[in-house]
């Protein structure tokens, strides 16, 4: 750790117990020129800098910072361009854009940290299960051993969020790099789009083909022939089955590996294949409602690639990570199936996106319909065979306490008939259905909840909803069967009830209540409106308090005329307990909702119980 002394700040021995990793090196500077040329030093002896959100802040703060003390420009190892910050001898990876990228988080994190704010915080505590450390001072009024720990701890959670699992993130973005013919650094500042379109440009050079311009594809292939049911979008989508509300035991579910990839594999479909102009293949039309054809006479450059990279992932890298004579073989193999599961699963979307360089409509249309008929056709095979679908959504099927046997020759029918493979991904001891799509609660056979649509988990929920959202869900894992639902949810509205009573009384002390949010920029800059936190920065600020960007603001909301006060300033006789309330309420409503526990109710029973 590079620090700069203090003049009214001194370390003394004693306080070195305090530190909270024994391998912290320190060296200290009366000078932050030398500091800063001790740290340019340091980046030029490393290929890679890893940072998180080193684009927009770090490497920018620090190059100004640099200009200012008297550096010279060419002194300076940093690079900065209009949105993104190099080094001069290596590259800079900036993890919060990587994990930024929407592909990344579904495909390889598995949507862990979805619905979360990006920040390291919450994405380490996610993936890793490690987090920040908290503080309550800005950063001047922090002891040397405070500030040691808290960024030690950041620097730590930057460096293992890359090579935890023995570097399982390093070498996917180096395996993702190579698969996409895209250096690492533009990997990581990129979205799938411009990989996929890198892959498949390399893939037309190497074979002497023209690219085509967007424009021609679309003039030569025209548009879609279907309207959106979603708005925003430009024709009908994925397929989902009206959910059958109620509480379902034994429910097991049924996924379509790779749903769309697969369905472009086995159609053939691709920009120059759909509505080519071969005369003879218009009457080989794979969904009759729509007039798109697809020429079987070549294989389509997408089908290609995408069907080689699904099968490479299947029937390959899987099948060696489950059977890997070692941890270290698992864990590669595992790597090398991620990557490729990235490129597969968002392969499909690059042909329905404006922006992407060969974006042709009736492909992207002919591969949803085509996704919806065979969903729809399985449902009613599975009717057929007496089974009991409840919900299906895309690329997987709900079904209710199945038989085996019919289980296995469904998903014998489904690979006979459409070449696709069906397999059983999970399998639930019970499931609440709310009968709103999307929205329902799983409790899997060894009590773990999957809960579709968790909002429970957010950053900037104070830390009294997260805990009551943590001991419901706590609560409902006790369900073994339907025999144990009243009882449970009784339980449950006991506990949603007391937190409203303690919230009504304001009986949670402050720091359960605090929300935390960054100051981002100065002060000053906020012109056009006043977000809270900033509203709380500007009274502690009035009050002879150094606040500047990067200083978490911790306040509470509170029943005065701005409405929120610094925690440090706040009383909580001033707590404003309606707005906790609705904390309270978003972060369970979607559990409630599904078991049919209206969060009104409880309300209700509360006012009452406290007038008698």
């Amino acid at each position: 750790m590079l620090v700069l002394r203090r003049p009214d700040m001194e370390l003394r021995p004693e306080d070195l117990e305090d530190l909270m990793y024994d391998d912290v090196e320190m060296e200290f500077f009366d000078s932050e020129y030398d500091m800063l040329k001790e740290l340019f030093s340091i980046i030029l002896q490393y290929p890679i800098l890893i940072t998180f959100n080193g684009d927009n802040f770090d490497l920018p703060y620090i190059y100004h910072r640099a200009l200012k003390l008297g550096f010279r420009k060419e002194e300076i190892p940093i690079i900065l361009r209009r949105n993104e910050a190099s080094i001069a001898l290596g590259i800079h990876l900036d993890l919060y854009k990587f994990f930024n990228i929407r592909a990344i988080e579904v495909y390889a994190f598995g949507g862990k940290y979805r619905g979360m704010d990006r920040t390291l915080d919450t994405i380490a505590h996610a993936i890793i299960g490690m987090s920040k450390l908290s503080r309550d001072k800005p950063v001047s009024q922090m002891s040397y051993v405070e500030l040691i720990n808290y960024n030690f701890r950041d620097a730590f959670l930057g460096l293992y969020l890359t090579t935890y699992d023995n570097n399982l993130v390093l070498r996917l973005i180096i395996l993702m790099s190579r698969i996409s013919k895209t250096p690492p650094d533009d990997l990581v500042r990129s979205q799938i789009s411009a990989w996929i379109r890198n892959m498949l440009y390399y893939e037309h050079r190497r074979r002497g083909w023209l690219i085509p311009e967007k424009e021609d594809i679309v003039k030569a292939k025209g548009d879609v022939a279907t309207k959106a049911i979603i708005k925003g979008k430009k024709y009908a989508g994925a397929i989902v089955l009206e959910p059958m509300p109620g509480i379902f035991p034994n429910v097991y579910v049924l996924d379509f590996a790779s749903m769309y990839p697969s369905v472009i594999k086995r159609w053939n479909i691709s920009y120059e294949t759909v509505k080519c102009p071969n005369e003879e293949e218009q009457g080989n039309k794979p969904i009759p409602e729509l007039p798109h054809w697809v020429c079987n006479d070549r294989r389509g450059l997408t089908a290609l690639i995408v069907g080689l990279l699904r099968d490479l992932r299947a029937y390959v890298y899987k099948r060696l990570a489950k059977n890997a004579p070692s941890e270290l073989l698992r864990s590669y193999y595992n790597v090398v199936q991620s990557a490729l599961k990235v490129f597969i699963n968002a392969s499909y979307g690059v042909l329905g996106a404006e922006v992407f360089q060969l974006y042709c409509p009736p492909a992207a249309e002919l591969t949803t319909a085509l996704a919806r008929y065979v969903l729809s056709r399985t449902v009613l095979k599975a009717l057929e065979l007496g089974l009991v679908p409840i919900y299906g959504d895309t690329d997987s099927l709900f079904i209710w306490n199945p038989d085996e046997d019919k289980l296995k020759e469904l998903i014998e029918w489904v690979d006979k008939e459409f070449g696709i493979e069906i397999e059983l991904d999970k399998v639930y001891r019970l499931v609440a259905m709310s009968g709103r799509k999307k929205n329902y609660v799983g409790i899997l056979q060894n009590g773990e909840l999957d809960i579709k649509g968790l909002v429970g988990k957010k950053r900037n929920t104070p830390d009294f909803a997260k805990e009551a959202f943590n001991e419901v869900v706590s609560l409902l894992s006790d369900i073994q069967g339907l025999e144990d639902v009243s009882k449970v949810v009784e339980e449950v509205r006991d506990k949603v009830r007391d937190y409203y009573r303690k919230l009504q009384r304001k009986e949670i002390p402050l720091n359960k209540l605090a929300i935390r949010t960054a100051l981002t920029k100065p002060l000053e800059s906020y012109t056009k409106n006043t977000p809270q936190h900033v509203k709380a920065a500007l009274q502690l600020k009035s009050l002879g308090y150094n606040v500047r960007p990067g200083d978490i603001i911790i306040y509470v909301k509170t029943t005065g005329k701005d409405g929120v006060k610094p925690i440090q300033l706040a009383r909580i006789d001033e707590v404003d307990p309606n707005k906790y309330i609705e904390y309270l309420r978003t972060s369970l409503e979607q559990v409630l909702d599904a078991f049919g526990i209206e969060f009104e109710s409880i309300m209700g029973s509360s006012i009452i119980d406290n007038y008698s």
